[in-house]
């Protein structure tokens, strides 16, 4: 055996050095983790606040479809010209607004379809019993988007 002090601290320091790497390491690890778990988290309350513009624009604009819908409805098949117009720029404008969400713009698409099939069916005075109404539609949609809601948020 030798008396050399150094020879005895030199695995305390590298067991000393290993646990120092793994504590670092280990911190960084959790700290990311944590960085994470909070982007994802604001990135999820985003999304569910857009949803929720996305779900009261499309309610509303189903609100005025309904009424001018009632409108050309109620009007003589002869006069409907003007009503029928209405609703076909209604459709338009759907068409054109920009959701804020993936999920806002699959309900957007969803609902204008089913307003373009109800207009077709006004258009050729056939009788409409077949089709889902507009709001059924638009409730699907939404009830989709509420399932998978969070699953587009990446990080």
């Amino acid at each position: 055996m030798t008396n050399d002090p150094s020879a005895c601290t030199a695995p305390a320091n590298g067991r000393k050095i290993v646990l120092v790497v793994v504590a670092v390491a280990f911190i960084a690890s959790a700290t990311t983790a944590m960085l994470a778990f909070t982007a994802s988290h604001r990135a999820r309350d985003r999304d569910a606040k857009a949803l929720a513009a996305d779900t009261a624009d499309l309610r509303g604009e189903l609100n005025i479809w309904h009424a001018q819908l009632a409108d050309a409805r109620g009007a003589a098949p002869a006069s409907r010209g003007p009503y029928l117009d209405r609703l076909v720029s209604r459709t338009r404008e759907l068409s054109a607004w920009k959701p804020r969400t993936p999920c806002g713009r699959d309900a957007r698409d969803r609902l204008v379809r089913a307003m373009e099939d109800r207009a077709r069916v006004l258009l050729s005075d056939a009788a409409d019993a077949s089709l889902p109404g507009e709001g059924q539609v638009l409730e699907t949609a939404l009830s989709k988007c509420e399932a998978e809601r969070g699953r587009d948020v990446t990080i």
